[in-house]
């Protein structure tokens, strides 16, 4: 039979509220009444009732996370260090992988604010205007706090790399190796500022933007890249330099090249982004733009704490912007010394 709060309390020689003072850790006790509490929870195997807990102090202690997808080691590693700063604060995570799906994203707010969840990380592209719009409805009407990382939604805290800037500082490394046939392999999936800081590079430093050069797929994997790179080369398209919208996609391209016997990067430089681990193991080490994971998961985490004590309309829309930056290996063919901590 299932011990009561009343059975720790006699076991422990306190009293009930004392019990829940330490259950909900509201109110500093003393080292030896944590210790007796601590003893009875253990001995009477108690468990507290986190429903009831739920309707008195109106939380869950709980934060929903959306992610595209979790088979990516960027979106793999930025849930685990949300998961443990959330952890360390407190809160457990409840993580939801979508595959860019819309239906699956709207299912699983849903499902989030049915759970009554204190707060939302949104990290998720949404493909259409109507779906985004569906799915800001649905979170405005909740009333729940939610940050975004990259997609800003009005109203509401977001975390954004500076993805303007490290495609810019990509490009521009490739142009300045003698580069200008420089293809790119993106699509929404993967952020449309990484597409427009390609073409600025390339205006800025008076290179024709060739439309023929830029392969848009919807994804952002291994399998994506390698298609990208075989339709490029199906098209007769001639490039001597490549810039993919992140490190998986650039994996594929330099995949699908090799099976061609095209050299990377003695034919066809290549620079990646995100910086995944793996961009720094695979052969050859893939220069690439890096965005500072832990970085961006601590200011989400710190975004999201600081509006779930407020009301929906005292929470201020904030925007932080994380720098990225350049990071050369071998794969543009300008490798320089790598730092052990590289």
């Amino acid at each position: 039979m299932k011990a009561t709060i009343k059975e720790v309390a006699k076991e422990a020689g306190v009293s009930i509220s004392t019990v829940s003072r330490v259950i909900n850790g509201r109110d500093r006790v003393s080292k030896q009444t944590l210790r007796k509490v601590q003893q009875a929870v253990d001995k009477l195997q108690f468990r507290p009732d986190h429903v009831a807990r739920t309707m008195i102090n109106k939380k869950t202690k709980t934060i929903g996370l959306i992610v595209p997808q979790l088979s990516n080691e960027y979106w793999a590693l930025m849930s685990e260090v949300i998961q443990n700063e959330l952890w360390s604060m407190g809160y457990t995570t409840l993580i939801c992988s979508t595959d860019s799906e819309v239906d699956k994203e709207s299912a699983y707010l849903k499902m989030y604010i049915e759970r009554r969840v204190d707060g939302i990380i949104y990290c998720s592209f949404p493909y259409t205007q109507g779906a985004t719009q569906d799915q800001v409805d649905i979170l405005r009407q909740s009333g729940i706090p939610v940050v975004t990382l990259d997609p800003a939604i009005s109203g509401f805290s977001c975390v954004v790399g500076d993805h303007l800037f490290g495609s810019f500082s990509a490009v521009e490394h490739l142009i300045q190796l003698g580069h200008r046939s420089i293809a790119y392999i993106g699509g929404p999936a993967v952020s449309i500022e990484r597409e427009f800081g390609y073409r600025k590079a390339l205006m800025m430093y008076g290179v024709n933007v060739e439309e023929s050069l830029i392969c848009l797929v919807n994804g952002q994997s291994f399998s994506d890249g390698h298609n990208a790179l075989m339709k490029l080369r199906e098209s007769g398209a001639a490039f001597d330099a490549l810039f993919c919208g992140n490190d998986l996609l650039a994996f594929g391209a330099i995949k699908a090249m090799e099976e061609a016997g095209v050299r990377v990067p003695e034919d066809v430089a290549v620079v990646g982004y995100d910086d995944i681990f793996s961009a720094r193991l695979f052969k050859p080490a893939l220069t690439t733009v890096r965005q500072p994971i832990p970085d961006i998961a601590k200011e989400l985490v710190t975004l999201l704490i600081q509006a779930v004590d407020l009301d929906p309309d005292q929470r201020p829309a904030r925007k932080i912007v994380i720098p990225t930056e350049l990071v050369v290996r071998e794969s543009s063919g300008a490798a320089q010394p790598v730092a052990a901590s590289d």
